[in-house]
């Protein structure tokens, strides 16, 4: 019987776009954080899904590649109204402990994000989730008082 190969392609909508930014943490300049910033619109609802497998993927590539002892998703410039898998991305960080994440929303997606983690029935602000931030240096501060 002859062999059937399908060739695949790791890859989203071709709607989100991912960069890598690497920053030293506070005391100890050495152990480094990962920035991934993801920007473009999230497909709706199921829509979203190979975006949400391919932000994922792509997330724990670049913590293998680069061994940060923290991450931080921004997706404040990423427009997302609503899709479960999504969430997948958010506890993507580094394999060891103290693994500290942080997720960094902006206007675009931060109460469907606010939904996705609360409940859509819930009115509990962002804020009380405590690891999800509406700025870089914030979620910066969480992640690198964590590394110690």
């Amino acid at each position: 019987m002859p062999l059937h190969l399908r060739e695949e392609f790791l890859a989203g909508s071709g709607s989100i776009s991912i960069r890598y930014f690497l920053t030293p943490s506070e005391k100890r300049p050495h152990l480094e954080v990962l920035v991934i910033r993801y920007t473009g619109e999230y497909p709706s609802g199921s829509g979203g899904n190979a975006d949400a497998v391919y932000m994922h993927a792509m997330a724990k590539a670049a913590v293998a590649a680069f061994e940060p002892w923290g991450v931080i998703h921004d997706l404040s410039e990423l427009r997302y109204e609503w899709g479960d898998l999504l969430e997948m991305v958010f506890g993507v960080g580094p394999e060891f402990e103290p693994a500290p994440v942080a997720l960094v929303v902006g206007p675009g997606c931060e109460e469907a994000i606010r939904t996705l983690c609360h409940g859509i029935d819930s009115k509990e602000p962002i804020d009380t989730l405590g690891w999800v931030f509406r700025d870089l240096p914030s979620a910066w501060r969480y992640v690198v008082d964590r590394i110690g």
